[in-house]
């Protein structure tokens, strides 16, 4: 995503709730605290940050309604398709990954970029509760509709 190899770029998720103080403070500030801490982690000397782009995203958490299933394989499918991007976190995937998930999809990709062959797609795919539930199943169904009635309307394509 950086067209110069000796450099990359990082991405930082800070939770938040919309008027708290983190939510309320200047993008450059915001800048500044991300630069701060990723010296404190000891992944990047706070020098060496050239620059930062602050997105807000007021509700980060993807919203399933009836037919996710399908606009999720049309994504994938074009994800797929970019050999050099690997898609992380709930806002990467589109779909709901707890922190602990998320992190996880975060230490796999860089072992792919290392030359391993993690399907990122695979992370949390396993839990019952979540998207990836015994699909087909009468129940599964239920689930589904139960969750999309519980849902904000999405607005549709005209």
């Amino acid at each position: 995503m950086v067209p110069d190899t000796a450099k990359t770029c990082l991405g930082l998720e800070y939770f938040c709730t919309v008027g708290d103080s983190l939510w309320e403070m200047t993008d450059p500030a915001l800048v500044d605290l991300a630069r701060r801490e990723v010296e404190i982690l000891g992944l990047v000397r706070s020098g060496d940050v050239q620059d930062g782009t602050v997105v807000r995203m007021p509700k980060a958490y993807p919203v399933y309604d009836t037919g996710f299933r399908e606009r999720l394989h049309v994504i994938r499918t074009f994800l797929d398709d970019l050999t050099n991007l690997q898609p992380i976190g709930r806002n990467g995937m589109h779909k709901y990954n707890n922190q602990d998930h998320s992190m996880l999809t975060a230490i796999l990709a860089v072992q792919n970029i290392l030359g391993a062959r993690h399907d990122l797609w695979q992370v949390n795919e396993e839990q019952h509760y979540h998207e990836g539930g015994p699909s087909g199943s009468a129940a599964a169904r239920d689930e589904i509709q139960n969750l999309a009635a519980t849902q904000p309307r999405v607005p549709e394509r005209l």
